[in-house]
């Protein structure tokens, strides 16, 4: 079932890749990467949300298959990726440079590149890394991986979904609960299922809970996370314990880099999982960009609410 409707501004199912394999990236880490549409057309890289997520099949109708060459790659130890140790040099500085052996290993000068939710931190700190690889850029969902971004991810948003807050922390004593960062962290790393499976499926079942404006419902029975769902929430956490290997508030300071980049940021009103605040203060730093801030949407790309903001900005900053 298609996560998205025909009749919508979303371009047409891609069945399956034009192009597709692994590139060793060193480190015991070997990345999955997809191509579709025309070979000789504009180069858009499409970043997945996580850490920890993967390709969707639904990416792929973001993007014009007539105009976009599209790429996207599951990062490391995420979707088909391969890996020795998943966690061994697993932080945003080596994921950026594997986008740079992507790029080169493609034959590409330079992309458009378009990330939402964690995806759009990665985009932020490729750009700000490289500015002369990028044609465009766009971002969703914006996360800056601030003190504050964090500690909202964690429960800031307990004001608007106290019961949800409150169903995820049951699952603790309460001894634990004046720290649920720490705790869940804890327990999900315990290798007793019993332990690391209730914490995982609580906080899963939070998260999901903040990205649509009508959530689906969470399964009822027990132990419906798998091992892929546990290894999932192992690397966010991997990344959430070192504060996502960025210095405090790196992405705005440096966002001075992103000067004469063409760009877009989108964000919906009622994101709760990435408030629009992320994206007003990106924008505040990066003026060059061009704001939209959707009414009566959520977080993913498959609201159409988004997408129909989210598709035409592609093609006006990819051409």
């Amino acid at each position: 079932m298609m996560p998205f409707r025909q009749d919508t501004g979303f371009f047409p199912p891609v069945i399956a890749p034009r192009a597709s394999g692994h590139l060793d990236v060193g480190d015991g880490h070997s990345i999955w990467w997809e191509e579709t549409g025309p070979a000789t057309g504009r180069p858009v890289l499409v970043l997945h949300g996580g850490p920890g997520g993967s390709i969707r099949t639904y990416y792929r109708r973001l993007l014009d298959p007539a105009r976009h060459r599209g790429i996207f790659f599951d990062q490391r130890a995420c979707g088909k990726s391969t890996y020795t140790d998943p966690f061994a040099a697993n932080t945003i500085q080596a994921l950026v440079a594997d986008m740079e052996k992507l790029r080169k290993a493609r034959g590409i000068e330079r992309w458009t590149v378009v990330g939402g939710s964690w995806g759009s931190t990665l985009a932020l700190a490729y750009a700000e890394a490289h500015p002369d690889r990028l044609s465009g850029l766009v971002v969703t969902g914006v996360y800056l991986a601030r003190d504050w971004d964090i500690a909202w991810w964690w429960g800031g948003w307990g004001p608007i979904l106290p019961d949800v807050l409150a169903v995820r922390d049951a699952i603790l004593p309460p001894a634990e609960r004046a720290n649920p960062r720490l705790a869940f962290r804890q327990r999900i790393r315990n290798p007793d299922p019993a332990v690391w499976r209730p914490a995982a499926e609580a906080l899963a079942m939070s998260s999901t809970e903040t990205l649509d404006l009508m959530p689906a419902q969470i399964p009822d029975k027990a132990n419906w996370l798998d091992e892929r769902g546990l290894l999932s929430s192992r690397l966010h956490l991997h990344y959430d314990e070192a504060n996502f290997f960025l210095e405090p508030n790196q992405l705005l300071r440096n966002a001075g880099r992103l000067a004469g980049i063409p760009g877009a940021i989108i964000a919906g009103r009622n994101d709760l999982c990435t408030p629009p605040k992320g994206a007003w203060d990106l924008k505040m730093a990066w003026p060059d960009a061009r704001l939209s801030i959707v009414a009566a949407a959520g977080h993913r790309w498959n609201d159409e609410a988004i997408g129909r903001v989210l598709v035409p900005e592609i093609g006006r900053i990819a051409g």
